[in-house]
């Protein structure tokens, strides 16, 4: 059976110049700015089939106890 999954959209092509001028915004910007993209990020981890797989390899199966 094939999931169909979707990627996440990130922007890691930043350059110097790009990564400086975020560093000089004011830090409540900044803040700001992460906040959305951890909501951003946990929608994505939320969609079903990611979050059905993330469970499965993190929780597993209980093991017996020998």
């Amino acid at each position: 059976m094939a999931v169909q999954t979707q990627t996440a959209k990130v922007n890691q092509g930043l350059s110097l110049a790009q990564r400086r001028a975020y560093m000089k915004l004011p830090l409540a910007e900044r803040r700001k700015r992460l906040a959305e993209q951890a909501e951003r990020m946990a929608e994505h981890y939320e969609q079903e089939p990611e979050r059905i797989e993330r469970e499965t390899w993190q929780g597993g199966e209980e093991r017996e106890e020998r």
